[in-house]
């Protein structure tokens, strides 16, 4: 992935909300291995998507270091506390790591090479948040770094960080330290995509400082980025359900689009009936 394509690859958002299909509450869903890879195969089948989403923005490797989550408010589950420091760091068999793992492993097996693996890690950023400031940004990165390496493993070929709107205070000293990070996912053969949802052009100093990555945003609200990328450098767009508007359309007609996702998981905000539709609403950004 990256480059000039000839059309972006959808990505769809649709990870949590396959259970609604089964009836499944979001976390009985996504704490049962065989029908998280069962169901989101199906999905990425039925949508003939690009890219099959095993994981996003679930805080799953936040909890198996040890972050306790409130999930009866719905979706998606809320820091029901702060991030332990030192955090736990056997991610591979705590909380919910086992079962994103071997999703992912399984999903791989399932899809093999027509449809990309992709799953979610926690920004640096916004685990600092979660520590309640205990750990920096910078510090945080080690902790990115043990989750991108276990779904490297397992077999994932797009890893989103997903961060919040509210830009580092130290963004060339965040960016330096995640050199690591993009080039472990570039070596395992993946692409990493930095997804901040909502206005991302606070984070602009971050993508200035250059990295093997995509930056994934929604340019109707993030005119800065809309007009960086609209003369250079390869990108995703991250959109909210509906029709895309006019500087979405414009950046993904391009050619330099790799990505055309969404600004969110769509479990709690897009009905399960409704899929296709809002698939159908991305899907047209190109056309």
């Amino acid at each position: 992935m990256g480059g000039t394509v000839q059309r972006p690859l959808l990505a769809p958002l649709v990870s949590a909300v396959a259970g609604e299909l089964q009836g499944l509450q979001p976390e009985e869903f996504l704490r049962d291995t065989t029908k998280l890879s069962n169901a989101i195969r199906d999905l990425a089948r039925s949508l003939n998507v690009d890219v099959a989403v095993a994981e996003f923005g679930t805080l799953w490797d936040a909890e198996a270091m040890g972050l306790p989550l409130d999930w009866t408010g719905g979706f998606p589950p809320e820091p029901d506390g702060e991030l332990p420091v030192p955090p736990v760091s056997d991610l591979a068999n705590s909380g919910r790591g086992p079962v994103v793992i071997e999703a992912v492993r399984r999903l791989s097996s399932l899809l093999g090479e027509r449809v990309i693996v992709s799953a979610g890690v926690t920004g640096p950023v916004r685990l600092s948040r979660l520590s309640g400031g205990n750990l920096s940004a910078v510090e945080a990165v080690d902790l990115v770094m043990s989750a991108v390496r276990l779904l490297c493993e397992a077999g994932t070929k797009l890893i989103w960080v997903v961060e919040d709107p509210e830009p580092p205070e130290e963004p060339e000293a965040l960016a330096d330290a995640m050199v690591p990070v993009w080039q472990s996912i570039a070596f395992y053969q993946g692409t990493g995509a930095l997804h901040v949802a909502g206005s991302a052009d606070g984070w602009e100093p971050v993508v200035s400082s250059g990295g093997r990555y995509l930056m994934c945003f929604d340019p109707e609200v993030s005119p800065g980025l809309a007009g960086r990328y609209g003369t250079s450098g390869g990108f995703g767009l991250a959109l909210p359900p509906g029709q895309p508007g006019e500087a979405a359309r414009a950046l993904a007609s391009t050619g330099r689009c790799v990505l055309l996702t969404n600004d969110a998981e769509l479990a709690g905000v897009v009905a399960a009936r409704d899929l296709r539709k809002t698939v159908s609403a991305l899907r047209s950004a190109v056309r």
